[in-house]
Order: structure tokens, then C-alpha cells, then sequence
């Protein structure tokens, strides 16, 4: 069992590594985190992060509905999902939660603003 210092660190490697073109290796962290704790936010929300970078935006929904619907106010995740949504083409889908996330003051909300603009 990983205590809560190793799990911060394990996630920052996982984040580093999907960024520098080790995506399996990061989900495998992700994995392992999750195995040991399933509602993990911060894992589920890296772990679809790296799905969506390989196209594989299913699994990358399913993971970040999860999030939304225990964290309904996870604007980072609902950003996420919006960008999920439209790299898969379904931009209608997308635009509510990016308007959402553009009237919060979290992080993601200069991506969504990106996204809305360039659909």
C-alpha cells in the first residue's frame, strides 16, 4: 500500500511520463494507483488525460463522467471531457461543459476557451 506522499509522487511521474511519450508506462501507474485506490480522482483524471493522447477517447469518457458524477464542480474534468469530445468530433457534446469551465476560474479555463473558439 502506497501512502499518500508516494501516491502524490507516483502521479507526478505517471503525468511526466504520458507528456514525454512513455503512455504505457504512465498507465500502468495510473493502474496501479487505481487498483489500490478506485476513486482516486487525481489517477482517474490522468489516466484519461493519456487515453485521449492515444485516441482512445472511450475509456477516457467513461473515466471522467466517473469523476463528474462524485465531483460535480471538477471543472478540470469537464474540461477534459470537453476536449475528449471534441477530438471525437462531437462538439455539440462538448460545448456546454466548455462554456461551464469558461465561467469558473479553474485552470483548464483558457483550454476551453481554445476549444470553443477554434470550433
Amino acid at each position: 500500500m502506497f501512502n499518500a506522499d508516494e501516491i502524490k509522487r507516483l502521479l507526478d511521474i505517471a503525468c511526466a511520463g504520458s507528456h514525454k511519450g512513455f503512455g504505457a508506462d504512465a498507465r500502468t501507474i495510473f493502474e496501479v494507483i487505481l487498483a489500490q485506490n478506485p476513486h482516486h480522482s487525481g489517477a482517474k483524471l490522468g489516466l484519461a488525460h493519456n487515453y485521449i493522447t492515444v485516441n482512445d477517447f472511450e475509456n477516457a469518457e467513461t473515466l471522467l463522467k466517473e469523476i463528474i458524477a462524485v465531483h460535480a464542480e471538477d471543472f478540470d474534468a469537464k474540461a477534459l471531457l470537453g476536449l475528449c469530445y471534441a477530438l471525437s468530433n462531437r462538439m455539440a457534446d462538448a460545448k456546454p461543459l466548455l462554456e461551464e469551465v469558461i465561467n469558473s476560474s479553474c485552470a483548464s479555463k483558457e483550454l476551453a476557451e481554445a476549444l470553443l473558439e477554434a470550433k
